[in-house]
């Protein structure tokens, strides 16, 4: 058994010493490799059943930290929903709605912590959480009890685990992309899949196709991920020129409702085959900009008509005016968009990613280089 001078002891802390240590400031509830709060409401409210009916949880892990000064910190490792939740109960942002148990939902449904009886709320802020204390360990180790808890629990998904074990420049610049401009313009993200760090794995997969080419997602992406993290200095430069190509792509895109570029899909393929032509975009004076503009416009509606198996009757004015843009025959630009459309369907594997991006790189190579 690998020791590393772990501390592991086990205690307890009352609901009123959560809320002390958190009004103090001493409890991190968030630590960095946290993911976001993805509790819905009817979770949070089985946990304040749970604990009005004095019922056991499972445990919380809490990484104490001690200053030479005598400071103390406590960071959440594993329970931040359990706590956040019990916090905000506390704070009276949600009312108990939808309680299970017949006895409690007869006397406290839709009460808020601040109207339940004065003894109900003294005895909740007795009940006792089982605490397993980590003391004093180096950030690394308290990453692995985060990701080995979260592992064996299945409660984490595959970015919200590299978001614990590889923090660093990578990760950062993964963040700037999630917040960049157009991930919000284009409505490609929900809600859901933001706060489960999807946005982060999407990038993260784009880049990596551009540096090293398209690939099966499920094979390649641990090993690029873990390759570009571990020397992020070596792609910097690159991780640049891509943040340029989004800024360049948010100005220039027609983002009028939802697009096909508003689907996972379609962006991956239009952000790879865009870096495979990123100087001649970037070069492009304001006529060709327009011209780009409108041609990835009739593209991604070309595909829409043809999707919806065209019942507004579009699809042949779309592809007559792709054909004029482009001087290509309207049959090759039939060609190009069902060829495309076959990349639709297994999007994830190989070869129906290598059929999205070499249609729509035919149609873009052609109007810049013509």
């Amino acid at each position: 058994m690998a020791d590393h001078g772990l501390k592991f002891e086990i205690e307890s802390k009352t609901v009123a010493e959560f809320r002390s240590l958190n009004k103090s400031g001493e409890l991190i509830l968030q630590p960095e490799y946290q993911r976001q709060v993805v509790w819905p409401d009817r979770a949070r409210v089985s946990l304040m059943e749970t604990i009005l009916l004095g019922y056991p949880i499972p445990e919380i892990y809490l990484a104490y930290e001690t200053s030479p000064d005598g400071e103390q910190k406590a960071s959440v490792v594993d329970g931040q929903q359990r706590l956040t939740s019990l916090l905000w109960f506390l704070d009276n942002k949600f009312a108990l709605d939808g309680l299970e148990d017949e006895k409690l939902k007869e006397k406290f449904e839709g009460m808020f912590f601040r109207e339940l009886p004065a003894d109900v709320r003294q005895e909740f802020f007795q009940y006792r959480f089982p605490i397993r204390r980590l003391s004093n360990l180096a950030d690394e180790f308290v990453r692995a009890v985060f990701a080995r808890v979260n592992r064996v629990n299945m409660v984490l998904t595959e970015q919200e685990l590299r978001n614990a074990l590889l923090p660093g420049p990578f990760n950062d610049f993964l963040k700037d992309c999630a917040a960049h401009p157009i991930s919000a313009v284009s409505g490609v993200f929900s809600g859901e899949r933001r706060r489960r760090g999807g946005d982060l794995e999407f990038y993260a997969e784009v880049f990596s196709t551009c540096v090293f080419g398209l690939s099966n997602k499920k094979a390649e992406l641990d090993e690029r991920y873990d390759k570009i993290s571990a020397d992020f200095e070596h792609y910097q430069d690159r991780a640049a020129e891509f943040l340029a190509l989004l800024a360049f792509l948010k100005d220039t895109i027609k983002w009028v409702g939802r697009t096909r570029w508003s689907n996972i899909v379609d962006m991956f393929t239009l952000l790879h085959v865009s870096w495979g032509v990123r100087e001649d975009l970037s070069n492009a004076d304001l006529q060709r900009t327009g011209q780009i503009r409108d041609l990835l416009d009739l593209f991604q509606r070309a595909v829409s008509a043809k999707k919806r198996k065209d019942e507004n009757g579009e699809i042949a004015a779309f592809s007559a005016s792709l054909s004029s843009m482009l001087q290509m025959a309207p049959e090759e630009v039939d060609d190009v968009i069902e060829g495309y459309m076959s990349g639709i369907r297994n999007s994830s594997d190989l070869g129906s990613r290598r059929a999205r991006s070499q249609n729509l790189s035919l149609l873009l190579v052609k109007k810049l280089k013509g």
